[in-house]
């Protein structure tokens, strides 16, 4: 009977010691989610308030930018120069007209790729023919949602980056394709602003000089159609 009392007590004991460990482990879980949950509804309100800026921004850029004209650089030697970059330097190169650095070749891009990248990548997918401006404006705020998911909204912009940077390599006979898909994904890793003022200067110089590029971007703009 004795060894029976010493058991039951032995087996209250163990059972006293479970549910205080079960009421600490529960206790932490509850602080735990108190403090979490808060910080992580911020940041979804952070990221929607980011997108509605985001949104008003592009409107007003592209109210004030309007519809891209066509052969608008008439000065001869400013025009002379862009066409030597846009086909002498490109034939069978591997490099863009002007280089991952000169950010500073246009003051007005140079402010816009590093103060509100995904607009000015947006202008320059319109410019290139890849897409509508709000088209291109809605693929950066998919990838800016990406960012709740900690590094994979990065990935997905390197992604979308490197892979419209191939097709402006394709729209000017850059070199395509193999180890520049390294380059280009590197590019946007490391500099994205720079890398997309680049492209951006590229195409707003094949603008001003009614490169066969912008003139197939022009069609596509007014029929909604691509061209070959």
């Amino acid at each position: 009977v004795s060894g029976f009392r010493n058991s039951i007590r032995g087996t209250k004991n163990d059972v006293q010691s479970l549910m205080q460990e079960l009421s600490g482990a529960l206790s932490h879980d509850v602080e735990r989610f108190a403090t979490e949950q808060p910080a992580g509804r911020t940041r979804i309100v952070n990221v929607l308030l980011g997108l509605v800026v985001l949104v008003i921004v592009a409107a007003a850029y592209s109210a004030i930018k309007g519809q891209p004209r066509l052969d608008h650089c008439q000065a001869a030697g400013r025009r002379s120069s862009i066409q030597a970059k846009l086909d002498a330097k490109n034939k069978g190169r591997p490099y863009f007209g002007h280089s991952l650095f000169s950010c500073f070749d246009s003051a007005g891009v140079c402010l816009m790729s590093f103060c509100c990248a995904p607009i000015r990548w947006a202008d320059t997918a319109r410019l290139a023919g890849w897409l509508t401006f709000w088209v291109a404006i809605a693929v950066m705020c998919i990838v800016e949602l990406g960012s709740l998911f900690g590094i994979l909204g990065f990935a997905i912009f390197i992604a979308v980056g490197t892979y419209f940077r191939q097709q402006a390599r394709e729209d000017f006979g850059i070199r395509a394709g193999g180890v520049t898909v390294a380059e280009d994904c590197l590019s946007y890793t490391c500099c994205p602003c720079c890398a997309v003022a680049q492209e951006a200067q590229q195409y707003e110089d094949a603008w001003a000089v009614e490169h066969d590029v912008a003139r197939r971007a022009d069609v596509f703009m007014k029929t909604g159609a691509p061209v070959a």
